[in-house]
C-alpha cells in the first residue's frame, strides 16, 4: 500500500469511503425521504442540526447549527462525518434512541454508542431528552466531578445490557447523574485502564512517556494537557473526537490504535472520512519507511479535497500544527517577528549551522512551533509583549526591545541526522550550501518564510506547491479580516525561484508588521 503523492492517498480514501457505504441504502436518498416526510427545506433543517466548532467553544455554545450549504452537499452523496450531526439530525427526525444508533451511526459511521463509555452515556441522556445539546459541555463538566468524587461505597458492576436499559429509562438529570455515582467505579475503572494504556502506547511508539503533554498540545486540547492526570486516574470524560485528534497526532500502528479504542471501551475505527484516514495512514506506516512530515503532508492535502467535496470533517483534525495556529493575531505577530529577530542575530553571529549535517536550521521546526509555541503563549510577559507589538504598525524601531524574547530556532548542540534533515527539506531552499555562498544567508530568508506559513495558517509547507501555499495563506489572512499587500508580495519572491534573493529578513519581519485589519 504505498502512494506516490497525495493524489494517490486520496484516491484511496474514496475508495475505502465508497466500499464501506456499498449494499447500504445511499445517506442522500435517506436524507431527501425524511425531508419530505416532514416537510423540511435544507434552511429548516440546518437550523435544528448541529456540530462541533472549536472556534466557538471559548463563546459559549460550541455546538452551532450546520448551514443550508451543507444539507445541499449530502443531498448530493457527500456523508456527514460527526456524531454530533448524526444524532441531531435523527432527532430532528425525531428518531428514537434505537433508530438513530442502529440506522444512523452503525450505518453510516460503522459504530454506534457503547454505553459504559462516559462520552457515550452522555449522548444516551441527551438523545434521551434530558438535555439540550447546548448544554453538552456543562452537563460533560458535572460528570467529571462526580467521577472525581472520593466515596468508599462498594465498587459495583452491571452487565452492559443492564446498564443499556438503565441509561434508556433514566426520567431526568438528577436520575442520570445517580446512575453514574451509582457504578461510578466501573466507569472510572475503565478510563485508568484507557490512561494506562496511552501511556504505554506513547512508551511503545515514541520511547519515552514525558511525551504525552507534548502531544496533547500538538492537537489543541490545552484543557485535556491540564486534565491529563485526571484521565490517567479515571476521573476525565475520554471523547471519542479526543482520541481521533490523538492518533492524527501520534500515527501510531494498527495494534496501537485496536488497544486504544478497545481500553476506552469504543468500537473500532468506523468509516468516516477521518477514521478512514487513521486507518491508512497506520497501514502505510507498516509497508513504507515514509517520515511523519509526509505523511502530515498527504493527511492534510487529503482534508482539505474531502471538504472541498462536501465531506463534513473537522478543520483542526487534520491541522498539524493547530497549537500555534490557535495563537491570537496578535500573538502570531509578536511570535513571528521573535523567530526572525533570533535568525537575525543569529547571522550577526555568523551562526549558519553545521555544514557536515546540511543546513540544520529546518531540522527544528516541530521544536519552534510546538514547544516554543506552547510555552511562551501561557506567560504573562508574552500576552503582554503580544499586545503591545500588535500595536505596532510601522517600522522595525518601534518593535518592543528584543533582549526580551526567548530563545528560539537554533539549538548548537543538535546534530541533525539523515531523517530530520529529509524531513523539513521543503522549508528550506537549498539543503547544503556553501557557507560563502548568498544561497546560505537566503536559506534564513527561505526557511523564516516557510515557519511564517505554518504559524499564520498551522499547516506543513509543501515546497512544489507553493502556489497553493500562497493561496492558502491568503484565504488564512482574509480570514482574519487582514490586509498584507506587502507581505504577500514578499512571499511570492521568496517562493518563486524566478525571483528569489530580492527580500531580507528584515524586509519580511517588516511584512508581518504591515499585516492590519481591514
Amino acid at each position: 500500500m504505498i502512494w506516490n503523492n497525495s493524489e494517490d492517498f486520496l484516491g484511496q480514501i474514496e475508495e475505502a469511503l465508497a466500499r464501506g457505504q456499498k449494499n447500504k441504502i445511499p445517506f442522500a436518498r435517506f436524507l431527501e425521504e425524511k425531508m419530505d416526510v416532514f416537510d423540511y427545506s435544507n434552511t429548516a433543517l440546518a437550523k435544528k442540526v448541529y456540530h462541533r466548532s472549536e472556534k466557538r467553544k471559548d463563546q459559549g455554545n460550541p455546538y452551532q447549527p450546520v448551514t443550508r450549504q451543507a444539507i445541499g452537499t449530502w443531498l448530493r452523496g457527500a456523508l456527514p462525518s460527526s456524531r454530533d450531526i448524526y444524532v441531531t439530525l435523527g432527532l430532528a427526525f425525531q428518531m428514537s434512541l434505537e433508530e438513530i444508533n442502529h440506522v444512523l451511526l452503525e450505518t453510516y459511521m460503522g459504530y454506534g454508542l457503547y454505553c459504559k463509555n462516559i462520552d457515550d452515556a452522555l449522548w444516551i441522556a441527551l438523545i434521551n431528552g434530558l438535555f439540550d445539546i447546548s448544554r453538552m459541555d456543562q452537563i460533560r463538566g458535572q460528570v467529571e466531578q462526580i467521577l472525581a468524587e472520593e466515596s468508599e461505597d462498594e465498587a459495583r458492576s452491571l452487565a452492559t445490557t443492564d446498564l443499556w436499559i438503565l441509561l434508556s429509562e433514566a426520567g431526568s438529570l438528577e436520575d442520570f447523574f445517580q446512575l453514574i455515582r451509582s457504578y461510578r467505579e466501573e466507569f472510572r475503572a475503565g478510563n485508568r485502564q484507557f490512561g494506562q494504556c496511552l501511556a504505554e502506547v506513547i512508551e511503545e511508539e515514541y520511547g519515552y512517556y514525558d511525551k504525552a503533554s507534548w502531544f496533547l498540545r500538538d492537537i489543541g486540547l490545552g484543557h485535556y494537557e491540564a486534565q491529563f492526570s485526571k484521565i490517567k486516574a479515571g476521573k476525565a470524560v475520554v471523547t471519542r473526537d479526543w482520541l481521533l485528534r490523538f492518533m492524527i497526532a501520534l500515527q501510531p500502528s494498527y495494534e496501537s490504535i485496536e488497544k486504544l479504542l478497545a481500553k476506552a471501551q469504543m468500537e473500532p475505527l468506523g468509516i468516516t472520512p477521518a477514521e478512514v484516514i487513521i486507518e491508512m495512514v497506520a497501514k502505510y506506516k507498516s509497508d513504507s519507511a515514509a517520515n511523519s512530515q509526509q505523511i502530515w503532508q498527504m493527511i492534510e492535502s487529503a482534508a482539505g479535497s474531502l471538504r472541498k467535496k462536501g465531506y463534513e470533517m473537522d478543520e483542526d483534525i487534520c491541522r498539524k500544527y493547530h497549537a500555534a495556529y490557535e495563537l491570537s493575531v496578535s500573538q502570531k505577530r509578536w511570535f513571528s517577528l521573535c523567530l526572525g529577530a533570533q535568525l537575525r542575530a543569529c547571522r550577526k553571529d555568523h551562526d549558519y549551522g553545521y555544514e557536515k549535517h546540511g543546513y540544520c536550521r529546518y531540522t527544528v521546526v516541530d521544536r519552534v512551533l510546538f514547544e516554543e509555541v506552547n510555552r511562551c503563549k501561557k506567560s504573562i510577559s508574552f500576552r503582554n509583549n503580544a499586545v503591545a507589538c500588535s500595536q505596532q504598525v510601522t517600522g522595525l524601531a518601534d518593535i518592543p526591545a528584543f533582549d526580551s524574547l526567548p530563545i528560539l530556532c537554533v539549538d548548537k548542540n543538535k546534530e541533525a541526522d539523515a531523517l530530520e534533515l529529509e524531513k523539513f527539506e521543503d522549508y528550506c531552499f537549498e539543503r547544503k550550501p556553501g557557507r560563502l555562498s548568498n544561497n546560505f544567508q537566503f536559506n534564513d530568508v527561505y526557511f523564516y518564510s516557510t515557519l511564517l506559513f505554518s504559524l499564520w495558517t498551522g499547516h506543513c509547507f509543501i515546497r512544489d506547491k507553493w502556489e497553493d501555499m500562497l493561496d492558502q495563506m491568503k484565504e488564512e489572512l482574509d480570514r482574519q479580516g487582514l490586509t498584507g499587500d506587502l507581505f504577500m508580495d514578499q512571499l511570492v519572491k521568496v517562493w518563486n525561484e524566478e525571483e528569489k534573493k530580492q527580500v531580507t529578513l528584515t524586509d519580511l519581519m517588516n511584512g508581518v508588521i504591515s499585516l492590519h485589519g481591514c
